[in-house]
């Protein structure tokens, strides 16, 4: 029906004494066929959580009282019922925020005593499900979802484990309501920690001790996925760069890696003092995190305080790490590969809201060098919907995206998704460089340029890129349609510590011509689960950018080692926007620069504590 958007302000004072506040817009942008507004403040006692909160728009049921802000501002007496927006959805009702009559809502929890967690709830709630149009439409119609026979409302919660919680309760005095929840399984219970017992093979051969540390040390990282790139040991201070693909928490990559090397040492009667651990992405040096050799040692259970006080946090050195004495030989070019089934969907088209199918799918990672790789995706079709189209995009602009499913459509039998050559450097210390050329995405291919600057020690981000692209041809194999374009932005993105939010800012052109700006607000969890939101402003007008007015949407990024029992840094990603249209789209680029150092700085990497030999 109809789409909207929520967000929800909290804050959650230190002090047990006061009150958790929250303030929260539901259906703020849009229609406003649903949009509501409350200040909500909840206590909690000894068995009691009690919650007390007020409420504007659809919120007011029969139990209204004058609205208490048109003391401040006589605008806040009357609430709108007419929108302007209707028929396009995509502007900002801020003329309806906290306006027109108020209400009172409340709630209550209590914690039966001896029951192992069974909850009794109460709450008065006098939202009524009646007249949910707000008078958009011409006589205004009143539609009966649900008649209700009170405001009152009981349930009982009892969490059966600690993942599943099944509910009960009696609703508006006519309606009994069954529910349960799934949730508090991704903290990362289900990993498997690595069991280091280091396979020693030169421990008798004195002769040339150290090589055969470090074939030694070569060998068992390389097995723990932890792959050496260089190292050395000078002044007592072991120093190792690795690489690795499965660990996203670089705390807990380089606590391992630097476990393993303390170990190794052990066994070859190598005294260290420190051990710096580097990690590497093609080629570049992203950070070194310094241990000092007691601190690592599991036996003398240092305090996590102490080693987080002594642990030096640094930025990459350019270069630096190829000067190290030993440098294993790598055979290029080096080929990754895996295969495997893929769920192939499309959200929010035009043509019909949900098209989606199954395939096999075939990732591939060549290295050419340490700079120069190429990566594809070859998909192969088992099953969809796509032929299900219901009509033409309809779209005023250029179809830069609106003619997805026709991509879709086409894309039987075997298709390629993505194939992409990428030359990555680094200038100069934070200072990094991508040239690009091939298919970027299903729809484009074509050249590329990307420049970035993100300091080790600060929190924002600068960057630059520029695309000339042509569009694909349908059956996404290698031929071209006609349109080609030039698109790119200047990028600014920042993390707020505290918060753990990203901001990220763009300016520039779209791949219809457009020229505007995308805003970007995303979140990360310690389990590595991220989900965000951004919205895109062009010089297209609503007229011609059709019905949404312009492009949003909300997205989530899941980890995939939450449902395994191994560490992985790989994630499924899943976007969802209210309706695809042309104006603000953007070219996907899944090798951006940002990803390259993702995770790398030292508030993100200090932020990943909990990883340290966990």
């Amino acid at each position: 029906m109809d789409k909207g958007f929520n967000v929800k302000f909290s804050y959650n004072p230190q002090n047990k004494n006061l009150p958790n506040l929250a303030l929260g817009l539901d259906d703020f942008a849009g229609t406003g066929l649903f949009t509501k507004e409350y200040i909500v403040a909840t206590q909690s006692f000894d068995r009691f959580k009690a919650t007390l909160g007020m409420g504007w728009g659809k919120f007011v049921g029969d139990s209204r009282f004058s609205n208490p802000l048109a003391s401040v501002d006589d605008d806040f007496r009357k609430r709108e019922g007419n929108s302007s927006n209707y028929g396009y959805g995509g502007n900002v009702n801020y003329e309806k925020w906290f306006r027109g009559d108020a209400t009172l809502f409340g709630g209550l929890e209590w914690f039966i005593p001896g029951s192992k967690g069974l909850k009794f709830k109460i709450e008065y709630d006098p939202m009524s499900y009646t007249n949910l149009s707000i008078g958009v439409l011409e006589p205004m119609i009143d539609f009966a979802i649900r008649n209700k026979s009170s405001d009152i409302n009981i349930g009982l919660s009892y969490p059966l484990n600690e993942y599943f919680t099944f509910d009960v309760s009696f609703i508006k005095g006519n309606a009994l309501n069954f529910s349960f929840t799934l949730g508090n399984i991704f903290n990362g219970k289900n990993l498997k920690k690595p069991i280091f017992k280091p396979n020693i093979k030169y421990i008798n051969n004195i002769k040339n001790s150290k090589i055969n540390f470090y074939e030694d040390l070569i060998s068992n990282l390389n097995a723990n996925k932890l792959l050496l790139q260089t190292a050395n040991i000078q002044n007592n201070e072991l120093q190792i760069a690795i690489s690795t693909s499965d660990y996203r928490n670089s705390i807990r990559s380089a606590s391992y890696a630097a476990s393993i090397a303390q170990n190794i040492a052990t066994f070859h009667n190598i005294n260290l003092s420190r051990i710096n651990i580097s990690h590497i992405n093609v080629g570049i040096e992203l950070n070194n995190i310094i241990f000092y050799e007691n601190h690592i040692d599991p036996s003398k259970k240092v305090p996590i305080e102490v080693v987080k006080h002594h642990t030096m946090l640094k930025s990459g050195q350019n270069k630096k790490y190829m000067d190290y004495e030993f440098t294993p030989k790598v055979n290029y070019p080096a080929i990754f590969s895996s295969t495997s089934p893929t769920i192939v969907s499309h959200i929010g088209s035009p043509e019909k809201f949900y098209f989606g199918g199954i395939a096999i799918q075939n990732i591939n990672e060549i290295q050419f060098s340490r700079k120069f790789t190429m990566s594809n995706e070859v998909n192969y079709a088992v099953t969809n919907n796509f032929r299900d189209t219901i009509s033409g995009p309809g779209s005023k602009m250029e179809h830069v995206r609106t003619d997805i499913v026709q991509y879709l459509k086409e894309s039987n039998g075997l298709y390629i998704t993505r194939a992409q050559f990428d030359y990555i450097w680094s200038p100069v210390q934070d200072l990094y460089a991508r040239a690009s050329f091939g298919l970027f995405e299903s729809m484009y291919g074509g050249i590329g340029f990307e420049m970035l600057y993100k300091p080790f020690s600060s929190n924002f981000t600068v960057s630059v890129d520029s695309y000339y692209v042509q569009k694909r041809d349908f059956e996404q194999r290698l031929k071209f349609l006609d349109y080609k374009t030039t698109t790119g932005h200047l990028n600014f993105g920042y993390l707020f510590d505290k918060s753990g939010i990203e901001a990220n800012l763009s300016f520039g052109r779209y791949l219809a011509k457009d020229v505007g700006y995308t805003l970007d607000l995303s979140r990360r969890t310690n389990s590595g689960f991220k989900a965000g939101f951004y919205f895109s402003q062009t010089d297209v007008s609503e007229e011609l950018f059709g019905e949404g007015s312009f492009d949003k949407g909300f997205y989530f990024q899941v980890p995939l080692d939450l449902f395994s029992k191994g560490y992985s840094a790989n994630y499924t990603n899943f976007k969802l926007s209210p309706l695809t249209r042309d104006g603000g789209a953007k070219l996907i680029d899944e090798n951006s620069l940002k990803g390259l150092i993702y995770n790398s700085s030292y508030s993100e990497i200090a932020r990943d504590w909990d990883g340290y030999l966990d």
